[in-house]
């Protein structure tokens, strides 16, 4: 029997909840059994491995992103003297954001209920801003672009299948991200605190517990996964000068920053059209909680609400090499446009 048997919940994820082939043939009493496709649900038989990657297999999975974001801003230097009526300086900004991520992830199944991860990302990141000068009053609009490139925040992982027998299948999951990425506190700025480098990383570390379930309905599987990201505080040293009316200036320093956690939801279904190729379709929503600084919630912190829809596609090149391609778009002002990714995962027996 020949399986494509690349079964971890990455993978299923990232439409590897196809089917796999297994061809079989017996001679048994003379006769040719005929040929049967073995979808997904048999994969998750007690008796053979999990969903999980199975015990002694590593998976070498490299990674591409392509993320698309647009934005318009107004903001104002001045004050009102009349709701129609504003006395300052106004600027004006239009801001197309693109970030490329190339991504290294090894998987490892230490038992066919538990596998370890490890993910090393490289970030590009170009903002192009087109503005109008704000202490010039020219009728034409500039254009600014601000680039940044490094090692992104380095990821730890492991994923537990908690049952193997009944579905629907649950698999718990603890995530650690570091701090190798450019911190946006570590890169300059202008005398309009705009970035003159862009960041790759968030500068904090952050641990997201997630439980995950699995529903086998052949020849589909619905999936369904919540998890919440904890940003663990951190002291920074931020000094902003600050225009006094009596002409002097003060500074004022933020020690202690707590970055909103988030709070994360998803849903879909993989279908197997044939032993080899499969799609997806799904549902993410995340919400953002506000930020803190040295304990305090400011006036300005916003509650972001990012929602997006995927559509992927799954495709065994053969028994160890799978190629996945998805597209992600967004529904809400906060979430990114658009996003491409591509993933080769292979396997290593």
């Amino acid at each position: 029997m020949s399986t494509f048997n690349n079964k971890s919940f990455i993978a299923l994820l990232a439409l590897m909840s196809g089917t796999v082939a297994a061809d079989t043939t017996d001679a048994t009493q003379g006769q040719q059994k005929p040929k049967r496709v073995q979808t997904f649900g048999d994969l998750l038989d007690p008796d053979l491995p999990g969903v999980l990657t199975p015990k002694g297999s590593f998976v070498i999975d490299g990674s591409f992103s392509y993320t698309q974001n647009s934005s318009n801003s107004v903001s104002i230097v001045g004050y009102t003297v009349l709701p129609s009526l504003i006395v300052g300086l106004i600027r004006a900004s239009d801001i197309d954001r693109t970030t490329l991520t190339f991504g290294l992830t090894g998987r490892y199944g230490i038992t066919n209920r538990l596998e370890v991860e490890a993910r090393v990302p490289w970030v590009y990141r170009s903002d192009s801003i087109f503005e109008r000068e704000l202490q010039q009053g020219v009728p034409s609009d500039t254009l600014r672009t601000v680039e940044g490139s490094d090692i992104g925040d380095i990821e730890a992982a492991f994923k537990y299948q908690i049952n193997m027998e009944n579905p629907p299948y649950w698999i718990a999951g603890l995530r650690f991200k570091t701090t190798t990425g450019t911190s946006p506190y570590d890169v300059p700025i202008n005398d309009l605190s705009d970035f003159e480098e862009l960041p790759t990383g968030s500068g904090f570390p952050s641990i997201e517990p997630g439980l995950t379930m699995i529903l086998p309905m052949d020849p589909a599987v619905i999936y369904a996964n919540f998890s919440y990201i904890w940003n663990i505080k951190d002291d920074v040293e931020v000094d902003v000068t600050v225009d006094n009316e009596d002409g002097t200036t003060s500074s004022l320093q933020a020690n202690t920053i707590d970055l909103g956690d988030t709070i994360s939801f998803s849903a879909g279904m993989g279908f197997a059209v044939n032993p080899k190729f499969s799609f997806s379709l799904g549902l993410s929503h995340k919400t953002i909680l506000k930020s803190k600084i040295n304990g305090e919630t400011q006036s300005d912190a916003k509650l972001l609400q990012l929602d997006s829809i995927s559509l992927g596609a799954n495709y065994a090149i053969n028994p160890e090499t799978t190629l996945n391609v998805g597209v992600n778009a967004g529904l809400t002002a906060d979430a990114p446009d658009f996003q491409l990714s591509v993933r080769i995962p292979y396997t290593l027996r």
